[in-house]
């Protein structure tokens, strides 16, 4: 029988860490569902949705929860989630730079109780002529709609936040 659960951790960690994870996994019969691993420098967060033989899963875990920079915490996870008639959807949204657009665009999909996937979010100064400069925003997510939600609704919804916001859908 098959274990699957989730382990999120963070501390001092390098690439080679987590490939020695991956491999363990492998080597006892197990994947990575789902992987969410960043780097700043030496740091790493990291959430991993793995799945292996139930008689591996102390083996995989151990060596995870032995790295000694490392904290660990484990989650049982289900294999299957019901998600109905629910749908994923990958958008990116450009904006002027401004305080609190994280939290604008949060509210809005918690509103609409989209669940956030993925967010990644980046800032890029940008210098102009006659001292003027300015900072742009760009968030890529990935989103879980209600099946009662309308992708166009929320794309319409998140681009009344500012003149200058616009929503691209990836497909």
């Amino acid at each position: 029988m098959n274990k699957t659960f989730i382990v999120n951790f963070v501390g001092k960690a390098t690439p080679t860490t987590i490939k020695a994870f991956a491999a363990v996994t492998h080597e006892n019969g197990g994947k990575w569902l789902i992987s969410k691993v960043n780097f700043i420098e030496d740091q790493v967060a990291a959430v991993i949705k793995i799945e292996l033989p139930e008689e591996n899963e102390e083996i995989v875990k151990s060596t995870i929860k032995n790295e000694p920079d490392l904290l660990v915490k484990f989650t049982d996870s289900d294999t299957d989630p019901s998600h109905g008639a629910e749908e994923i959807f990958q958008l990116r949204l450009d904006s002027n730079d401004r305080a609190g657009i994280v939290n604008e665009i949060t509210n809005v999909l918690d509103g609409q109780g989209i669940n956030i996937l993925d967010m990644d979010c980046q800032r890029v100064f940008v210098a102009g002529g006659g001292g003027v400069s300015s900072s742009l925003f760009t968030a890529t997510l990935s989103i879980r709609l209600p099946k009662d939600v309308a992708i166009n609704d929320v794309t319409k919804e998140l681009e009344s936040l500012s003149e200058d916001t616009r929503v691209i859908m990836n497909v």
